[in-house]
């Protein structure tokens, strides 16, 4: 576990995961959906910004500001990253129509459904990776050798 990841490695390892679960956490009474996140930025101040359908709710019924969790992950990529920080819904359709225009996939998806824009400011980065030579990984080669092998051999850890 890492929680002080520089902001260059981590904006590398949010490239390379390019999904997240976005969870808005807090006491409030109305919170905004869990979300998978496929498309986002992250700036050199550690803010990540990104868009999500618009709830049905009135977006007035939500706090403006609240605790947010995004769990980044990806099939066959050996770690995780889990950031937790301030979220916030930005109101400013100018910077949401900023963001949309950077990318056609991104005004594709606007256009299809009403979006709302959140950015993230990061507190804490929980990074958990698989280091080679760690005890799971040697256990799975040992026993992968001698289930496949034909020969009867003792695993020693």
């Amino acid at each position: 576990m890492n929680t002080n990841l520089p902001g260059k490695l981590l904006k590398r390892k949010l490239a390379e995961l390019n999904s997240a679960l976005f969870f808005a956490e807090g006491d409030s009474l109305f919170k905004l959906p869990n979300h998978l996140v496929t498309e986002m930025e992250i700036n050199d101040d550690g803010e990540i910004r990104f868009v999500i359908p618009k709830p049905a709710q009135d977006i007035e019924a939500f706090d403006k500001e609240f605790p947010v969790r995004l769990e980044f992950f990806k099939k066959g990529i050996a770690y995780r990253l889990k950031l937790q920080g301030k979220g916030a819904i930005v109101e400013d359709s100018a910077e949401m129509e900023t963001w949309l225009a950077a990318s056609e996939s991104r005004q594709e998806k606007a256009k299809n459904e009403t979006m709302i824009m959140i950015k993230v400011m990061v507190k804490y980065v929980d990074y958990t990776g698989n280091a080679p030579g760690s005890f799971p990984s040697r256990l799975k080669t040992q026993l992968t050798e001698w289930l496949f092998s034909g020969k009867s051999a003792s695993v020693s850890v």
